[in-house]
């Protein structure tokens, strides 16, 4: 497990920014104290530097520090997403962010800020083999399983992303046409079968419903939420949909990263 970096100054590339030794010297000193276990104090230099400094960028990526280190990534990555706005080249805040999504087993998000990393860094520096090191071993382990690279499972992953908003704007029929998209791209993606399953189950086509689930549990036959759809759908009259209103949709790359226990 990759521990969350202090902040560091990184290269500019063709990007004028305003720093601010002092303000960037309070930011380490309040992380100095989180590193040390002393968040609470830590937190209150920087929420003071956040009243002053509202526009500066190591006070944000500071307050994503702090966020992170009590395992409030959402927050976190807010905090690094700003810092970034202000600052696109600052490293550090990139790396964290990845982290980040990382830890919150976001396997996509994590793949493209780790790209970042290595786009906007130098090959020497140790967050940039960190990067490497990490997409290496996720496209390796992607490939044995899926048999596709890094670009292809995140082209998936979007397409996914825009079924499952489909499926929160309760559109089941668009919502399969693009699992079966993803399904085109990411042949044994169960969880596309999964979700597949409850759209033709809010359709009231039963059958379909059934055998897109039962192509899930086959594909991964501890895929807890369809079996427990199956269970459910199997108990509706053939043509009986299952209620009305938005439903649980299933993450496209979450599932796997804890699946590999990768983070």
């Amino acid at each position: 497990m990759k521990k969350i970096k202090k902040f560091k100054k990184t290269k500019k590339k063709r990007f004028i920014i305003a720093l601010d030794e002092e303000i960037d010297g309070k930011v380490n000193d309040a992380l100095g104290m989180v590193e040390k276990g002393f968040i609470d104090k830590g937190a209150v230099i920087i929420e003071g530097l956040m009243t002053r400094y509202p526009d500066y960028h190591t006070v944000h990526f500071g307050m994503g520090i702090m966020h992170a280190f009590r395992k409030q990534y959402d927050e976190a990555i807010k905090c690094f997403k700003r810092a970034l706005d202000i600052f696109p080249y600052f490293l550090d805040a990139q790396f964290n962010l990845a982290v980040s999504y990382q830890k919150k087993l976001d396997l996509g998000n994590a793949i493209k800020a780790y790209q970042k990393v290595i786009e906007i860094g130098s090959g020497d520096d140790d967050l940039v083999r960190h990067a490497k090191d990490f997409l290496a071993g996720t496209e390796e382990n992607i490939r044995k399983e899926q048999g596709i690279g890094l670009k292809a499972f995140l082209r998936g992953m979007d397409i996914f992303e825009k079924a499952c908003g489909y499926m929160e704007k309760e559109k089941w029929e668009k919502a399969i046409t693009c699992f079966k998209d993803c399904l085109n791209i990411v042949e044994n993606h169960y969880q596309s079968y999964g979700n597949m399953g409850i759209c033709y189950a809010k359709l009231g086509q039963r059958a379909q419903a059934i055998s897109a689930l039962d192509r899930a549990i086959e594909i991964n036959p501890g895929y807890e939420p369809a079996i427990v759809n199956r269970k459910m759908i199997a108990g509706l009259r053939a043509d009986e949909k299952i209620p009305d209103g938005p439903v649980e949709t299933i993450d496209y790359s979450k599932d796997y990263a804890a699946k590999k226990n990768r983070i």
